[in-house]
């Protein structure tokens, strides 16, 4: 079989405001509320086409999904300038778009509020982006467009878009489930493997994520992995969550499928991926973002977008405390209205001192548990330990195993959840608090996050 390599990057999330100019309070207050980099994403994206541009070793990118912002007609057209340069640096891009690239709201913002901008529909995206895909296709199911393309000699590349009706429901309707279920036939008859794109994720990057964000996955995720196991397409490589995560399935047959979950470039820690195809498999790297052009205030491009990523949390919880008016702009994005938090100001206030104070220590004794909180992090302030485990979350690098003072720590606090409160996993199976818990402190998974060498497996009809 012939070696090759290709690159994922996603989730650009472009807002081109070297063309739309925004500025003053609401935008800042838009930035500083996301943790995406807004205004950085044009330096951000140049950067990192840089980088791939620059890798001779390379002919092919793969960019699955919201590349703009929220839909700017301005944030297309500009991009498609950038992937063109990147182009005729010698890549082959095969991209496709999702659910924040069309009818999203797209706002510019000034001092004194916000605008609206145009927007491509829909229906025209697929021709805005002809060149970086569907001009390659050996076929398209239209309604969707999705596209196949034979991408090296023994290999067929499904880019699969899900956005569905656009919000309630991401995934797949029964036709494009045929043509995917055709195309697999086409490529077994001659003789080639199937790499497939989606947008939303199929798996989780974490056993806690379909609990608070199951309308982000994809649609009837339960039944479409397996069955993509089944069909014999081994490697899915997914975006939306901006979580890093290698996970799989394997079916009742003994047929798996690998589930590689790529962050968002414009968020912590900016990774993007290469992938190198070789006779034994598939071997995943993660590239974070070395440097772009912005003033990063003397800090390192990870610790810029650290403390950018950790900025709305912390504002969040010192404002609840010292600056309930401020709360007020920032709840809007988590939907609580400025009348639910006057009416709460008082248990907000208590509760935001509360956290803000709060350590391993404080928290033990309150729950009786004091002797089991190990003293290397008595004096760790439980909010700070938090937003520490949202970072890695993200990031994919998760430490703290089984043998750390944090862990005996944390799983001792946990310990005393009520037993009677059961969650189930996101194949409706039940699930314990410990088993969440501890797929947030390390990774309890059989590949690490970032880095990983996929084995092919033997398919079962």
């Amino acid at each position: 079989m012939e070696k090759f390599n290709f690159y994922q990057i996603t989730d650009l999330h472009y807002y081109a405001n070297e063309a739309i100019g925004s500025y003053g309070k609401y935008f800042d207050l838009r930035c500083g509320t996301d943790q995406k980099c807004v205004a950085e994403s044009g330096a951000i994206i140049d950067a990192a086409f840089k980088e791939i541009a620059d890798d001779k070793d390379n002919e092919i990118v793969i960019i699955s999904g919201d590349v703009t912002y929220d839909g700017e007609k301005v944030s297309h057209d500009l991009l498609v300038k950038k992937l063109k340069k990147l182009k005729k640096a010698g890549k082959r891009i095969f991209l496709m778009f999702a659910t924040h690239d069309f009818d999203n709201n797209a706002r510019g913002y000034t001092e004194i509020g916000d605008f609206k901008l145009e927007e491509y529909p829909r229906s025209q995206l697929r021709d805005v982006y002809a060149e970086f895909g569907w001009n390659e296709a050996v076929s398209e199911h239209t309604p969707s467009y999705s596209y196949a393309v034979k991408l090296v000699p023994g290999w067929r590349l499904l880019m699969l878009n899900d956005d569905g009706n656009g919000r309630s429901y991401c995934g797949y309707d029964e036709s494009l489930i045929d043509w995917i279920k055709n195309q697999v036939k086409e490529a077994n008859a001659d003789g080639e493997k199937v790499i497939a794109v989606t947008h939303h994720p199929m798996l989780p990057p974490g056993v806690v994520y379909p609990l608070f964000s199951h309308r982000d996955m994809l649609g009837d995720y339960e039944t479409v992995a397996p069955m993509f196991a089944d069909l014999g397409i081994q490697f899915c490589f997914t975006g939306h969550t901006h979580m890093q995560s290698i996970t799989h399935i394997d079916t009742a047959r003994g047929n798996r499928l690998y589930h590689v979950n790529t962050g968002s470039i414009v968020g912590h820690p900016a990774p993007y991926r290469k992938m190198t195809v070789t006779e034994d498999g598939i071997d995943v790297k993660t590239h974070n973002l070395k440097t772009f052009d912005w003033d990063m205030k003397g800090m390192t491009t990870e610790e810029y977008m650290k403390d950018h990523f950790l900025f709305m949390l912390r504002d969040i919880f010192d404002s609840m405390e010292n600056d309930i008016e401020h709360f007020k702009l920032l709840a809007n994005g988590f939907s609580m209205d400025a009348k639910t938090v006057d009416k709460l100001k008082p248990l907000l206030k208590t509760l935001g001192k509360i956290i803000n104070g709060l350590t391993f220590d404080s928290l033990g004794k309150l729950l009786l548990i004091s002797s089991k909180i190990d003293p290397l992090v008595k004096n760790v302030k439980v909010k700070d330990f938090l937003l520490e485990l949202v970072v890695n979350l993200y990031s994919g690098i998760r430490r703290y195993t089984p043998d750390t003072a944090e862990y005996k720590s944390f799983m001792a606090i946990a310990s005393r959840i009520p037993k009677f409160i059961t969650l189930k996993d996101y194949f409706g199976n039940p699930v314990e608090f410990k088993e969440i818990f501890e797929d947030l402190l390390y990774n309890t998974g059989e590949f690490d996050n970032t880095n990983a060498f996929l084995p092919f497996k033997a398919h079962h009809e």
